[in-house]
């Protein structure tokens, strides 16, 4: 059997979504006080994500993070909503989830270098 690498399409989606769940849970936690995890609206925001996620119109190799990306399939209420999570979660990451935040910041600094 042969394994898949480290820095395979699936495991950059896997690691995006493992990235957002943190995200909204670190709000949940601040924002509505949910000690055992996301809370119910949280996580309608959360399958919401994962929806968008798996129907990005972009392959996956060429997939760029959520934040600069060129495409906008999230409606504008829920432009809004992450965009309120992410304000408060994504100073708090990297405290909670160092690896995971530059994961992601090198994913996007990769992106901007690959789209330019």
């Amino acid at each position: 059997m042969i394994k898949k690498p480290a820095h395979s399409t699936d495991t950059h989606i896997e690691r995006e979504k493992l990235t957002i769940r943190h995200m909204i849970a670190i709000y949940c936690r601040g924002h509505h006080h949910s000690a055992s995890g996301i809370c119910g609206d949280c996580g309608a925001i959360l399958r919401y994500a994962y929806d968008r996620i798996d129907k990005c119109p972009y392959n996956a190799s060429a997939k760029p993070v959520c934040g600069l990306c060129r495409s906008n399939c999230f409606t504008p209420d829920m432009y809004r909503q992450f965009t309120q999570i992410m304000r408060y979660a994504g100073p708090r990451m990297m405290l909670y989830h160092p690896f995971l935040t530059m994961s992601h910041i090198w994913d996007a600094v990769r992106g901007k270098r690959g789209n330019s």
